[in-house]
């Protein structure tokens, strides 16, 4: 009995050793090198790109992924948008993917997205989508004007955007430029109201990725009347033409056209239309927002007082400052001219901003 107690044992052990050499079945994938599966760019960069693309996949389906990009897109032909980059993080390695994009080549944005696809080394794909916003300046967009009353007269009816602070130490005066309207033109040649009506139209057509400074053209059409403001000033009501040609002093924006510059100095730099490389500058322009601006309150005037300019501003205004001085140029000449062409401190132009792109046939104006 015990023999054969002894036979079964020796049985069921010979029999579980078996058993546990044999390889049993697992329900698993079979592992994969991840260098043969590498699908994601580095870099995507396409035309008029500001900033770094935004590159990501998604953990659930690891057949997508999404591009998106910032565009400067006033100067792109959306249908056929270049790609300038499309990098992964070892080129030279065999493990490479591949993609079915490459420098050079072009996506159709129009409808506002476009696909690529990314093949690994081990044959499995990946679709990336890219979209893309709008990148922006708060500069961009049309404005008009907002004449104002008369400041030193306000009883004689000539509204003007105009306004300016000018004259020789301790004689400083704030006037809106049709105060002495006697002294532009009755035939209304030369006349400051007459840039009143028309629309400034800013587009932004570039920016430096790396400066981060911004660049883009102007439209300044001439209004319902046709004219444009000309700043010719005469020395005294029976003067039968004007004397001075102020138009360097008092014309903030180009007639017709121009460009202008954001340089990071908190500025807006203006230059000639035809100046494309942005390279010799007009004058540099300040955007003010609405409310009291006070100017020259440092300076004493004859009776030893404040002469604290405050010009109010209903919207906006682009203001051109003549610097700090001294202003000691003709301080023997008293009449009109002192502050209104011999010591010009400061222009204003009153305007207010009415929609937040530029001028639909802006290009068109360009053109012309």
């Amino acid at each position: 009995m015990k023999k054969n107690l002894r036979h079964l044992f020796l049985s069921v052990a010979a029999v579980m050793a078996f058993s546990a050499c044999q390889e049993k079945p697992r329900n698993t994938e079979e592992l994969i090198d991840p260098w043969l599966r590498e699908r994601t760019p580095v870099n995507v960069r396409l035309e008029s790109q500001i900033g770094p693309a935004i590159i990501s996949s998604n953990w659930d389906s690891d057949e997508v992924g999404t591009v998106t990009v910032s565009l400067v897109t006033a100067t792109l032909d959306m249908s056929a948008v270049k790609v300038v980059a499309l990098d992964f993080q070892y080129p030279e390695s065999e493990y490479c993917p591949t993609a079915d994009l490459k420098p050079g080549d072009t996506v159709d944005l129009s409808d506002g997205t476009a696909e690529f696809t990314v093949t690994a080394k081990s044959g499995e794909t990946r679709t990336y989508t890219i979209s893309y916003t709008v990148f922006t300046d708060p500069l961009e967009g049309c404005y008009s004007f907002t004449p104002v009353g008369g400041i030193l007269d306000t009883s004689h009816g000539y509204n003007c955007g105009c306004v300016m602070i000018g004259g020789f130490e301790k004689y400083i005066t704030l006037c809106q430029v049709m105060d002495k309207h006697w002294l532009w033109d009755y035939n209304r040649i030369y006349w400051p109201q007459n840039e009143d009506d028309n629309t400034l139209s800013f587009r932004l057509d570039r920016a430096d990725d790396v400066t981060g400074e911004t660049f883009g053209t102007i439209v300044n059409t001439p209004g319902p009347d046709g004219k444009y403001a000309d700043y010719q000033f005469k020395s005294s009501k029976d003067d039968p033409q004007p004397v001075y040609n102020i138009n360097e002093e008092y014309r903030l924006i180009p007639a017709g056209k121009g460009r202008w510059a954001k340089h990071g100095d908190g500025f807006i730099t203006i230059y000639a239309y035809e100046d494309e490389n942005y390279e010799t500058p007009l004058h540099k322009l300040e955007l003010l927002e609405a409310g009291d601006h006070s100017y020259w309150k440092e300076s004493l005037d004859a009776s030893g007082n404040s002469s604290e300019k405050i010009v109010t501003v209903p919207s906006l205004a682009f203001h051109r400052s003549f610097g700090e001085g001294p202003f000691t140029n003709k301080t023997d000449d008293w009449s009109d001219a002192r502050w209104y062409v011999n010591n010009i401190r400061n222009v204003f132009w009153l305007i207010k901003k009415d929609s937040d792109s530029a001028l639909e046939n802006h290009e068109e104006l360009l053109a012309e």
